[in-house]
């Protein structure tokens, strides 16, 4: 997979390597949402009720938040191709400690863990943005982008048919195999990058602080999806709950169902990259978010009647996983020597606002069922425009560094 020059210090990312970033991003992800479809399976296991088991899911998301910021901002600083393989020899024996749990407390601490190392594609989309020309970035990104869609909805409908099949401990031992097959593909596959080591790791966290105090269109992506991935986070973490009740009553195969009708979605991640580099990401947010909104809102009513249910299933994934597209669109113009802190950053307010939206989700489910969990989602996505408002601060120009030289890879 050769990378050719381009003019000035763009590069040309062949189709190759974005598909290889595509499916290295879509099965490291997938680790984070395996559990949401083992809950009920989990929680007959370790003789739990439904609302203590949902803090796995929780967990979770949480160590992906701290990974984020731990983690991600160290593409900065290291050979990313380097720091990808530990981190996935990691996520293989985390993914057996996992497998082998023998209680709440051990399998808790072991998916904290697993959310905490698997951000891989949070190092990957960075280096896919600095591989990109400024007038294809949208399209790259959109493009990887199918892979994390693939792999977050793929995980529900695998993790749920071996589930049904064969019981919960051999998702996790499946998964590590996964992972061992992707080492095997970045060693051979995925060229190197260089990192900038201007820093050491105690300052590189300290400038975390100062840099979103300082990027304002950073606060607004954080602000836009933190409440979009909520939202989503709060209608997958108890679709496994809704269709054990009447009328479904289905297991957690049909909840993995879904979301593989939901992989559908993936594919208009280019289409909303084309639009931003044509558009800009503002037209493309707001119709992601009028999309997941709508979506909610018949759903208050159709959750309860299946095509209902796999329709607004589309249209929240749509919404939620395009949008993201448009953020990182946005925070990727801004400095490029600080992309990985910029992406950690973004995605510990993604992930903290994913966490709030399961936990919040689950309260809501065990007090008011379906029709509270709707209430949450569309009160997260009214907060979430407020990111489109204006500021009275005038924004730095996203687009300023368009042309600028001396990008490192």
């Amino acid at each position: 997979m050769n990378l050719k020059s381009s003019e000035g210090t763009s590069y040309y990312v062949s189709r190759g390597l974005v598909l290889l970033m595509a499916i290295v991003c879509g099965f490291t992800v997938a680790n984070v949402y395996l559990n949401q479809t083992l809950l009920v399976s989990m929680s007959t296991t370790f003789h739990a009720s439904a609302a203590s088991i949902g803090i796995i899911a929780t967990l979770t998301q949480i160590g992906y938040a701290l990974g984020n910021l731990l983690l991600v901002p160290l593409g900065d600083m290291f050979e990313r191709k380097k720091l990808i393989l530990i981190l996935l020899f990691v996520v293989c024996i985390v993914l057996a400690l996992n497998a082998l749990s023998i209680n709440r407390t051990w399998i808790m601490i072991a998916s904290l863990t697993l959310g905490v190392v698997t951000i891989i594609p949070q190092i990957i989309v960075p280096l896919a943005a600095n591989l990109a020309s400024d007038d294809n970035r949208g399209k790259v990104l959109g493009n990887v982008a199918i892979g994390l869609v693939c792999g977050i909805l793929g995980a529900r409908f695998i993790s749920g048919f071996i589930d049904a099949h064969f019981g919960w401990r051999v998702v996790y031992w499946t998964a590590a195999t996964a992972t061992l097959l992707m080492i095997f593909l970045v060693t051979v596959y995925l060229p190197k990058s260089k990192g900038t080591n201007v820093i050491n790791y105690k300052n590189l966290l300290l400038s975390l602080g100062p840099l979103f105090i300082k990027e304002k269109v950073l606060q607004k992506a954080c602000l836009s999806q933190g409440m979009m991935f909520g939202s989503f986070s709060a209608f997958w973490t108890t679709l496994v709950f809704l269709l054990h009740t009447s009328p479904y009553s289905y297991g957690s195969a049909m909840a993995g169902l879904i979301g593989l009708v939901g992989i559908a979605g993936a594919f208009a991640t280019p289409i909303i990259g084309r639009l931003i580099d044509r558009k800009g990401a503002k037209v493309a947010s707001f119709l992601c978010m009028s999309t997941s909104l709508f979506a909610f809102i018949a759903l208050t009513w159709l959750g309860y009647w299946l095509p209902g249910l796999i329709l607004g299933a589309l249209l929240i994934t749509v919404g939620t996983q395009a949008n993201q597209v448009a953020c990182q669109f946005n925070i990727f113009q801004l400095e490029v020597e600080k992309r990985s802190r910029l992406n950690g950053l973004y995605m510990v307010s993604t992930f903290l606002g994913g966490s709030l939206g399961s936990y919040i989700g689950l309260l809501a489910w065990s007090k008011w069922q379906w029709h509270g969990v709707c209430a949450v989602a569309i009160l997260m996505i009214t907060i979430s425009f407020s990111s489109l408002i204006k500021s009275k601060t005038p924004e730095r120009n996203v687009k300023s560094l368009r042309g600028k030289k001396g990008r490192n890879i």
